[in-house]
């Protein structure tokens, strides 16, 4: 499960970096947020796969603890 949050946090740290390089180098605007759109779309959706599983380690660990 720590290994799981870390690949998500993983994730959400790359959207960061890749708003940061979209504002920091526009020379083209549309190009880049468009490129950057792209990246968040991918990374949104491997967030979305490792969710479920995070949540159920999450319930599982909570009921052995009861």
């Amino acid at each position: 499960m720590k290994r799981l949050r870390q690949i998500e946090a993983g994730y959400r740290a790359e959207i960061r970096r890749a708003q940061q390089s979209f504002k920091g180098a526009t020379v083209d605007r549309v190009k880049a947020e468009r490129r950057f759109e792209k990246i968040r779309a991918k990374l949104e959706a491997k967030i979305e796969k490792v969710q479920p599983k995070i949540k159920v380690l999450t319930n599982l660990k909570a009921e052995r603890k009861e």
